[in-house]
């Protein structure tokens, strides 16, 4: 999974394509199973669906999902249950004994290069390596991308408004700035795809170019960014830690993803809508 975004064509059949009833109700009302959060899904809850990217069911009981420990661990042995009672269990320490704990911490870089990066590198050399966000982040690194395509609108339109951040994050330094659209753009590079319709042989499309957007658009991105992980619950400390905690992530229960309402279909759009600053 890309840190900021997902191939929303690949990703559109997620889900098994509601084809089930349990996949066209919301998670707070959806039996557990397998919750893919690269899916077009709209079911609301910032705190549930990453909890229900953390979890699935396997030979009758709800264990971590594979590969997110070494080993097997096992959350409840009521696998009957709904993610949002599961998810309340577990907060009150009700499920499995140590299940509360073992939501405190996950890595927040995956991948085999997890360095921390604070300024441009010298030399940098563009990577499939580099580091992703953690899987079940997924709907971080698409509200990223959401904030990407929106601010593109400012390379065809001078007077696009693409407003930043004015209060409740850390101040954002003109060098920041420009580390973080040349991460961004590192990203883009990396996710090249062809034109709809080509051949997979084709010749990729180029990323569109943001340091070419103009000053106060890129400043603006840069302080979205910011304000996207605060949502999350990371700051400089899960940073520097390379750590996050799903019970830093506020509940927010009425949390949509914006690409899910974008391209979902029009009775997804029946859950509540996401206001991109609340």
């Amino acid at each position: 999974m890309p840190w900021f975004g997902f191939d929303p064509g690949a990703a559109a059949t997620a889900n098994g394509g509601g084809q089930t009833p349990q996949a066209c109700l919301p998670l707070a009302e959806r039996r557990i199973g397998r919750f893919d959060p690269t899916g077009i899904d709209a079911s609301p809850g910032r705190r549930l669906r990453a909890f229900a990217a953390l979890i699935c069911v396997l030979d009758g009981r709800v264990v971590l999902a594979p590969g997110l420990h070494s080993d097997r661990v096992v959350i409840s042995s009521q696998p009957d249950l709904n993610y949002a009672d599961l998810l309340e269990l577990v907060d009150a320490d009700c499920a499995q004994p140590g299940a509360h704990r073992v939501f405190e911490r996950f890595p927040l870089r995956i991948g085999e290069c997890k360095a921390l990066i604070q300024e441009i590198p010298k030399d940098a050399v563009r990577s499939p390596r580099d580091p992703d966000l953690h899987p079940a982040l997924q709907d971080l690194g698409d509200e990223i991308n959401e904030d990407i395509r929106e601010a593109l609108e400012a390379l065809d339109n001078d007077s696009a408004w693409f407003p930043g951040i004015d209060e409740g994050i850390e101040p954002v330094s003109d060098d920041h700035v420009r580390t973080v659209i040349w991460a961004l753009q590192r990203e883009l590079d990396r996710e090249l795809r062809v034109a709809a319709g080509s051949s997979h042989m084709a010749k990729p499309l180029p990323a569109a170019p943001l340091s070419e957007l103009p000053w106060d658009v890129q400043r603006a991105l840069a302080e979205r960014r910011r304000w996207r992980y605060k949502q999350w619950g990371l700051g400089r400390d899960q940073w520097l830690q390379d750590a996050w905690s799903l019970w830093d992530i506020p509940e927010d229960p009425e949390y949509v993803p914006r690409r899910s309402v974008r391209l979902g279909p029009a009775e997804s759009r029946s859950y509540p809508a996401f206001t991109s600053y609340s």
